[in-house]
């Protein structure tokens, strides 16, 4: 597995010395950059970072909590922009892939007629639990297998496989949680999103690895530990990365 770091733009400063430090002693192998909406003025910094250190980037679009719904109608020129914004770090910092969320509530339809128009470069679609943290009343799109084979037939694109939102929405609709994420993964995912959970929960809680009751082993055994799998986990510190080794460590005592 290749050990994915998730940061947003506007973490320039607040682990402007630990990312360098975990990254050249092996703690990572890429970072996965969040574009916050309107940090710009903040890509100078990741882009000294991968010039300095050969540090590899991917990215992941902004989402409806950052104001971005791909699947209503009214809010394309928005999405527009800010995708041009994201489109502008892809550029700058040579990413691999850009993740993308398919939109709450809204049209699925929606959806791929934005994605043609805005027509995101390497993009991965991400699968999403069912609903959205905290509030039952809203529906994700690209949260059950069929919606996320839909786009990937109308719009070209990989696929990023959430394990933590797969199984919640299992949780939500009825199956068995470990069956439908091996269901997910006859999509041939690109790379893996990673947390940990109550295994019966329908909540993502993006819990630290440990904190919760998801059987790694299992997953480990149904998902492609060939790919990047990033890790979506709390940070326990507003300086320190350590936690991060730990967490990569527990992954790795649990393959094989």
């Amino acid at each position: 597995m290749k050990f994915g770091l998730r940061l947003r733009s506007t973490d320039n400063e607040t682990y402007i010395w630990e990312i360098p430090r975990l990254f050249e002693n092996g703690g990572f192998d890429y970072v996965e950059l969040r574009v916050i909406p309107d940090t710009l003025d903040k890509l100078k910094f990741w882009k000294i970072l991968k010039e300095n250190h050969n540090v590899p980037f991917v990215l992941h679009a902004p989402f409806s909590s950052l104001g971005v719904n791909l699947s209503e109608a009214s809010k394309f020129e928005h999405n527009k922009e800010m995708y041009e914004q994201t489109k502008t770090y892809m550029q700058e910092l040579d990413a691999e892939y850009m993740v993308v969320h398919g939109g709450v509530e809204g049209d699925i339809k929606e959806t791929v007629r934005q994605l043609n128009l805005i027509n995101p470069p390497n993009m991965l679609i991400e699968n999403k639990p069912f609903n959205p943290p905290g509030n039952n009343e809203i529906r994700c799109r690209g949260a059950v297998i069929d919606e996320i084979k839909f786009i990937r037939e109308e719009h070209p694109c990989g696929f990023c496989l959430d394990i933590a939102h797969a199984i919640c929405t299992a949780n939500h609709i009825g199956k068995d949680p470990y069956e439908y994420l091996a269901e997910f993964q006859k999509l041939k995912p690109h790379a893996y999103h990673i947390s940990d959970n109550p295994i019966d929960s329908d909540y993502d809680g993006h819990n630290n690895l440990g904190k919760g009751g998801y059987d790694f082993k299992k997953i480990l055994e149904i998902i492609d530990t060939d790919k990047n799998i990033t890790l979506e986990t709390p940070k326990n510190s507003d300086f320190s990365l350590d936690y991060f080794a730990g967490e990569v460590e527990f992954l790795k005592s649990k393959l094989g």
